[in-house]
């Protein structure tokens, strides 16, 4: 039984964003980024981790955050999420200029990074 919940809450930390949910809170409206927003018992927002450990891997400088939400459920409130996994993409002053809702590819996390870096220009 040990070991179930110790694995357990290992999956669970290690969903969490490598900030935590106050860091990155802390950066919304100082610079543009996308937040994956989803649940480390979610199958397709488990998949969306491995696509931005990813890419983070290449660029550790990536502005992409994942919140877990259940760490963090007042996130849910705070985006008005839905369903998840959700990609909330913002612009250096915290607005939210495009959202998806479900799994993307590690590309079109690419373009919406692009994306809300384009605002800043």
């Amino acid at each position: 039984m040990k070991k179930i919940v110790l694995a357990c809450t290992l999956a669970i930390a290690a969903f969490a964003s490598e900030l935590g949910y106050e860091a990155v809170m802390a950066k919304v409206g100082k610079e543009a980024m996308v937040l994956e927003i989803g649940a480390s018992t979610c199958k397709a927002c488990k998949e969306m981790k491995k696509t931005i450990d990813a890419l983070k891997k290449k660029n550790t400088d990536l502005p992409v955050y994942i919140i877990d939400l259940r760490e963090n459920r007042e996130a849910a409130k705070t985006f008005k999420i839905q369903m998840i996994p959700t990609q909330v993409v913002l612009d250096k002053n915290g607005k939210e200029i495009h959202r998806h809702i479900g799994g993307v590819s590690s590309a079109d996390v690419l373009k919406m990074v692009e994306l809300s870096k384009a605002e800043e220009r």
